[in-house]
């Protein structure tokens, strides 16, 4: 009898638990479409990353270097838990572990899977999970010919074929039972995923009733399998009117899943400018969709991508919340073993270790997930830059969280935490009042107990080329460094004197801080104060840590000197002429200089470089010596082996007489009075934001030969479908003459078009003044169809709209910006000037052959003092 009692206690005890953590994994949809947790009844907030490594291209990348991909994982998994990270979600590639019947085929890729699963849940990140992915497994490389049953259909038969929809039945009930050999667990019972998304990016037929059937039927399967947690379903991808919105709305699913690409996708460079009106809000026009009140709602992807700032994630994370969300999933997280290349999606990069500023402002933009409440709103740009304990600051590429207990920055920062004696958690990269240090990685800083704090220090990481253009795995895009660096903290806990000892497996370091300085290399390290006894901080320091253990480092391609220029393109005379440079080498720099030249002279003229901290050297003209005109400058670097001269990596210097090289940079030195180039045509073609070209809406750019016979101009053809209703329009960054030109842009009065129509005697474009406090300023400009010199009044510029570059994905999300801010007749304020667009609209287009158009060369756009002397 004593052993059935024990036996009963036993079970209900294990009953009891079983309960407990159910009510703390499963969640439901309440009647108003909340996400919530079982037991606590509390709103589901998880915010994270999709991450591809079991499948596709990473799979493929990092086989092909001879990796573990468990190690991989483990690696990953890893920074995805230090950046505070608590949601995954994946599509699965279907193609890569099923066959045509759609039966799951136990392989290398599905055992990762497994594996991946098992690590994100041993760290108590949850997990949505789309298991159809349609898409094939090639991308960048092109495609591979898979055995899945995605392969023999396009993603419309999916939906729509019933020998597909018969193989997704099979592969689903499959997929939703699969046993984790790591979890012992089905996908259906694993606590860690807490739903489903049927499929990844539909397309959709014309019938809406057949979308709602096919939903219908899968939904079914999944249920029929066993899987009881909430089902979402894809509303955002092809949404073209309320119908196709209301089919997916009237489907027995319980969550919608959204996604945003806020600046497009695959623009092949790096996006410049202030991109923050187009993150204002996600807007999405639900309001006549019956149901769409009672589903959850997720964002499965989202990005700013091709924008390398660390500005963006905090906004996006604040309109998600205002708009509904509950889960976002960023798209995607590189995998660090492959992430100096950025090859696996080029148009995106993240990676704590090879881009540590956007890695902390997706941090901080996790934590401003979870705290901003559901559907609040913080108004418009740039009244929402603030929201909570959160910023965004372009003109400082800053992310930053202020709370009282943490201090969380993406650049450096000259704001003070709201109370230094309270914080538990502080972040970062750079400096702040806070933390001072040298290096260009990020680190944590996280209280243990009173006087006793972690410190974790990550390498440096040197961007060495635009890592949005088309990448190769032959080619560095980033590279990591390992070396020493200086660290000042002033953390009241700790005061000015503590002791630092390394707990990393590869790092003996141990050393007393005075005045809160010491030098550290990347590894976790554990910081004492002074007045706190050793066997308090014992039982930190015993057990030591693996940090970074694995990591894939591809060798120095150049083994020499890695330089990059950051030095504008123009200066001023009458001010100091500003060169900027990160110089980063694995051997000691024993002197760097600067040689500069006028164009056509033989002798350069030598500046010492000034190394400022991190890899930064710099030299600045106080002396006002260099007169305007056009120069030509290089750089020669030392080792205690070799000299090097940049740009071309020269193994020679300009003092010799035998230098020679035909590769030098240029800076144009213009006097106050010139006139001030804000387009041209050839110098500025890589640097136009430019619409989607869809078949609707069409246009063709092309470059000619100006009136002179010896510029380029810029020929653009664009086509007007029926259905257009939006102005077609190209803009260019031009906040980066404020960062090179220290003048008051005020004093220019005058905007000058060199541009002509050419299949009308007329033509009529928009110029578009948008400033970086999202006012609009704008003007129309008559061409004719001979070259002319167009001279606008800048006090002509009224308060106008403009259009949101590039349009935003999905395509339901606005395309027109209306500033609230902008007074009737205010001027504009061109200290201010952001972007410059240029505008066509359909009503002055001609009518081609069913189709209106409008065709137009523009050679330049400049401001001058002055009316020009020659029209």
């Amino acid at each position: 009898m004593k052993k059935i009692l024990l036996l009963l206690l036993l079970i209900t005890s294990f009953g009891l638990a079983q309960k407990k953590s159910a009510s703390q994994t499963n969640v439901f949809v309440d009647k108003n479409g909340i996400l919530r947790w079982e037991g606590s009844n509390k709103e589901v907030s998880l915010f994270g990353v999709n991450y591809t490594s079991p499948f596709a291209y990473s799979y493929r990348a990092q086989k092909k270097l001879g990796l573990n991909l468990k190690q991989a994982i483990d690696l990953d998994v890893a920074q995805m838990v230090r950046l505070g990270l608590d949601a995954f979600r994946v599509h699965v590639w279907d193609r890569q572990i099923s066959d045509k019947e759609g039966n799951i085929i136990d392989n290398d890729h599905l055992n990762l899977f497994d594996y991946l699963i098992s690590k994100l849940e041993a760290n108590h990140i949850k997990i949505i999970v789309t298991p159809i992915a349609w898409w094939g497994t090639g991308w960048p490389e092109p495609d591979p010919k898979e055995k899945g049953f995605s392969q023999f259909y396009t993603k419309l038969e999916l939906i729509t074929n019933k020998d597909a929809r018969k193989a997704e039945r099979n592969y689903l009930t499959q997929f939703v039972n699969h046993i984790n050999p790591y979890t012992k667990l089905s996908f259906k019972n694993d606590p860690s995923i807490i739903a489903m998304e049927v499929i990844n990016e539909p397309s959709h037929p014309s019938d809406s009733k057949e979308t709602t059937a096919y939903i219908n039927e899968m939904v079914k399967t999944i249920r029929s399998a066993g899987f009881t947690k909430p089902l979402f379903y894809n509303i955002s991808q092809n949404w073209n009117d309320s119908a196709h919105a209301q089919a997916v709305c009237d489907a027995n699913i319980q969550g919608l899943s959204f996604q945003w690409y806020p600046t497009d996708l695959v623009h092949n460079r790096m996006l410049r400018g202030n991109y923050l009106i187009n993150v204002n809000h996600y807007a999405i026009p639900s309001n006549n969709i019956k149901g769409y009140n009672t589903k959850a709602k997720m964002v499965y992807e989202f990005e700013a991508a091709d924008v390398g700032g660390s500005y963006m994630y905090p906004a996006m994370a604040r309109s998600f919340r205002e708009s509904g969300m509950q889960f976002a999933t960023m798209f995607a997280y590189d995998p660090s073993q492959i992430a100096w290349s950025n090859t696996e999606y080029s148009t995106h990069f993240l990676n704590l270790l090879y881009t540590p500023s956007k890695a902390i402002s997706l941090m901080i933009a996790g934590k401003a997930f979870h705290d901003l409440p559901l559907y609040k709103s913080y108004g418009n740009y740039p009244d929402n830059n603030n929201f909570g304990d959160f910023k965004v600051d372009y003109n400082n590429d800053l992310s930053e969280m202020n709370s009282d207990t943490a201090f969380y920055y993406s650049n450096s920062t000259t704001d003070l935490p709201k109370n230094a004696s309270l914080l538990k958690h502080v972040a970062g990269c750079g400096n702040s009042s806070i933390v001072n240090y040298d290096g260009t990685g990020a680190y944590f800083f996280d209280k243990l107990e009173n006087g006793i704090w972690k410190l974790e220090v990550y390498p440096d990481a040197l961007w060495l080329r635009d890592p949005f253009k088309p990448t190769s795995m032959s080619r560095q895009v980033s590279r990591l460094f390992w070396h020493k660096r200086n660290m000042i903290t002033n953390i009241p806990d700790l005061g000015e004197v503590f002791k630092i000892h390394s707990i990393s497996s590869n790092n003996k370091l141990s050393a007393i801080a005075i005045n809160g300085k010491f030098s550290v290399k990347p590894g976790i390290y554990i910081l004492t104060s002074s007045t706190i006894p050793n066997s308090n901080a014992n039982k930190f320091l015993t057990k030591k840590e693996n940090f970074l253990v694995g990591l894939y480092t591809p060798p120095d391609v150049s083994s020499h000197i890695h330089l990059v220029n950051q030095t504008q393109t123009y200066s001023l005379t009458k001010k100091p002429i500003k060169f900027y440079f990160k110089i980063a080498s694995d051997k000691k720099i024993s002197e760097a200089a600067l040689f500069i030249k006028r164009i056509g002279w033989r002798n350069f003229q030598k500046y010492q470089l000034i190394p400022s901290g991190g890899f930064e050297y710099s030299y600045v003209d106080s002396s006002n010596m260099l007169s305007s005109g056009e120069l030509e400058y290089c750089v020669e670097v030392k080792t205690e082996n070799n000299e090097y001269t940049y740009p071309g990596e020269v193994l020679n210097s300009p003092d010799k007489w035998d230098f020679y090289s035909n590769k030098f940079w240029q800076v144009k030195i213009i006097t106050p009075d010139d006139p001030l180039t804000i387009f041209n045509a050839e110098q500025d073609r890589d640097k136009i934001d430019y619409p989607q070209w869809s078949p609707e809406s069409k246009f063709f750019p092309d470059y000619k030969i100006g009136p002179s016979g010896d510029n380029i101009a810029l020929s653009l053809k664009i086509s007007f479908g029926t259905q257009d209703e939006l102005p077609f329009g190209f803009q260019l960054d031009e906040s980066w003459l404020h960062k090179c030109l220290d003048i008051n842009f005020n004093n220019y009065k005058y905007i000058v078009v060199k541009a002509r129509s050419i299949i009308d005697s007329s033509a009529k474009i928009g110029l578009r003044f948008l400033m970086l406090d999202g006012k609009s300023y704008g003007t129309n400009v008559t061409l004719s169809n001979q070259w002319q010199y167009i001279e606008i009044p800048v006090s002509s510029l009224k308060a106008s709209s403009s259009l949101i570059l590039p349009f935003s994905y999905p395509h339901f999300l606005p395309k027109i910006w209306n500033p609230i801010d902008n007074l009737p007749g205010e001027a504009p304020n061109l200290n201010d000037f952001g972007f410059l667009q240029i505008i066509c609209d359909k009503s002055n287009s001609v009518k081609i052959d069913n189709n209106l158009e409008t065709e137009i060369e523009i050679e330049s756009i400049y401001l001058t003092k002055d009316k020009i002397k020659i029209l």
